[in-house]
């Protein structure tokens, strides 16, 4: 009996300590991107826009469509990615300019490439008459893989040859290419993209955001009762197979709408993060015990009826519930994947987008298959823990909705939000109260860590202080002099308006420094309080004109200029001299404060 209490006191301890590091990996989130990873730094400047590599035009008439590209040196074009599509239709060219090269390639293998210029003839006699898309991707034997490109095309049928005169334009991309993710994407086979995803959601199982899924799965597919490991396994898999399907089906609704659908952006407007913030919340009341988290009445008493009243994991909800925890986790999970999302939807492919967020779930889903099965032994025995557990998961739920409102309170709010949430949860696990054993005194301990950094912060937050591993940061200057302060807020003219950017632009003598930015973007905040609000920075860059354009609310001027640019999305910067673009002088995606130094001065040194 005292191994098994032993053995229980140790088990509570590791919960606590789970919690403890969840908090901290959840307060820090906003530092860094899981994505991070598997994106490259920089664009290298030496490449050309996407538009320069494969310049396009097309013709149309009775029945056919032709394209023709005249590819840079370089450069090529791969023949298994081109193809024309209108609805569920995919047609690939009916006949070829040259017979390419075979070339074995490090994404797709051995495939067939196509150098300098290139006609392809497709016959549209399949297709009705209006709007088809043409699709192609492309790669530079220095290294860089494009990411596939989608273009509009006019298909005229044949009955209309003698109203209509053939047509011919030089085809301006119908979406922009989004997110720097892209470019890591793109290049890989089916089986590749499908196998990334199941990757990354097994990296999203450990993230503050599915954590707190976790007392779900324990409550409602565990029971009460005791669960054999077979009948543990099928329950969990159910459970993990309703929120698989779901994301499946959110896969195959992005491929389909393309990435005009905007996901990146609509998933970070405020009204979504408040709403999904909120429900965090509410399910943390539920684990505080103020209320029972269940479905409705009504569907929980059809679904009795369907599972025949039987008690804990009845099949049918627990495969609800695998559904419903998707749609709560979904907005938390898309911000760092939001780059992979876009991706798929540029491809067109509801196949690939549904394949691919079909394997992001059962990554995610896998690690709680296996606690499903192993419940039995990995978790204590239903008892006086339950609640002690409920508790600590409430604290997590709550500290993702503060995560979630940290991308639109003020830094300082946020502060304050993790300072109470600190400070409440170690007063809870007793750090004002005596320890009388051990085991007690271990969790006192982790307590009044919590209390004190609780402390600090809510101190931190009062004096203007705004970043959680440094709440106790001084804000205070007043033995500066003003320009000293002044030096201290980037000197950005910020506009949302492209004219008026175009104009400065054009008539500034100086070079022009463009950021792009967008509230949504945490890379956009790290550059903004590590590197362009830094003195030294400022100082180094003062003949430069520093423009910043507001990329949070898309508009259709702010898609057309990214598109002109090659600009995927924040935070890029690109720099202008005498009303031209600079082109080696870009940089794509987040750099440190030496890096985005040097890399400026050596492209537009103070002596220019």
């Amino acid at each position: 009996m005292k191994l098994k209490s032993g053995s229980s006191r140790i088990k509570r301890w590791g919960w606590h300590l789970l919690a403890v590091l969840c908090l901290a990996m959840t307060s820090s989130l906003g530092h860094a991107g899981l994505l991070d990873a598997f994106t490259d730094k920089n664009a290298d400047a030496e490449f050309l826009p996407v538009g320069q590599a494969f310049p396009l035009s097309s013709s149309s008439s009775n029945g056919k469509v032709t394209a023709e590209w005249r590819n840079a040196d370089g450069y090529y074009l791969y023949k298994h990615r081109i193809y024309l599509q209108q609805g569920d239709i995919k047609l690939e060219p009916d006949s070829y300019s040259q017979a390419g090269k075979a070339k074995q390639d490090e994404a797709f293998g051995e495939v067939i490439a196509f150098y300098h210029d290139l006609e392809v003839t497709f016959d549209t006699q399949s297709l009705n008459a209006g709007t088809a898309i043409l699709h192609y991707q492309g790669c530079a034997d220095a290294g860089l893989c494009y990411p596939p490109q989608r273009e509009n095309v006019e298909v005229i049928a044949p009955q209309s040859v003698a109203q209509q005169a053939i047509t011919t334009s030089t085809i301006q991309p119908a979406m922009p290419t989004e997110p720097n993710t892209d470019s890591w994407f793109s290049g890989r086979s089916w089986g590749a993209v499908v196998g990334i995803f199941f990757i990354l959601g097994l990296g999203l199982t450990f993230t503050p955001c599915v954590l707190p899924m976790v007392p779900i799965l324990t409550s409602v597919v565990l029971g009460q009762g005791n669960t054999s490991g077979k009948r543990g396994f099928l329950l969990s898999s159910t459970y993990v197979l309703g929120m698989a399907l779901t994301y499946a089906a959110a896969g195959l609704t992005v491929g389909l709408l393309g990435a005009g659908a905007n996901v990146q952006a609509w998933m970070q407007t405020p009204w979504v993060l408040i709403v999904f913030a909120g429900l965090f919340s509410l399910l943390a009341l539920a684990m505080f015990g103020v209320y029972e988290l269940q479905l409705p009445s009504g569907i929980r008493n059809r679904l009795n009826n369907l599972n025949q009243g039987q008690q804990g994991g009845r099949w049918l909800s627990v495969f609800v519930m695998g559904i419903l925890s998707a749609l709560v986790v979904s907005p938390c999970v898309s911000a760092p994947l939001a780059g992979a999302l876009v991706y798929l939807s540029t491809t067109g492919d509801a196949l690939l987008g549904g394949s691919a967020l079909l394997a992001l779930g059962l990554g995610m889903g896998a690690p709680l298959i296996v606690l499903g099965t192993t419940g039995a032994s990995v978790l204590p025995k239903a008892g006086a823990w339950m609640n002690q557990i409920k508790a600590l998961f409430g604290i997590l739920l709550l500290g993702v909705a503060i995560w979630l409102l940290g991308r639109i309170l003020p830094a300082t709010w946020v502060l304050l939000l993790w300072g109470l949430l600190a400070l409440v949860y170690g007063i809870s696990l007793g750090a004002l109260e005596q320890a009388n054993n051990g085991s007690q005194r271990v969790i006192k301990g982790f307590a009044l860590v919590l209390v004190l950094y609780g402390a600090c912060a809510l101190i931190g937050a009062l004096q203007g202080n705004d970043d959680p591993l440094q709440p106790l940061a001084s804000q205070y200057k007043s033995a500066q002099s003003v320009a000293e302060q002044a030096a201290t807020h980037a000197p950005f003219t910020r506009l949302t308006s492209v004219t008026e950017l175009e104009r400065i632009i054009a008539s500034e003598a100086r070079p022009v420094m463009v950021d792009f930015y967008a509230d949504w973007c945490i890379s956009c905040k790290v550059m903004e309080k590590e590197v362009f609000e830094q003195a030294d920075v400022i100082q180094a860059l003062s003949h430069i004109r520093w423009v910043q354009l507001d990329v949070t609310d898309q508009t259709a001027e702010h898609i057309a200029f990214m598109q002109q640019h090659a600009v995927f999305g924040p935070p890029s910067m690109l720099f202008f001299s005498a009303g031209s673009e600079q082109s080696n002088a870009r940089l794509i995606g987040e750099a440190t404060k030496s890096e985005f130094t040097q890399h400026v001065l050596m492209h537009l040194p103070k002596s220019q």
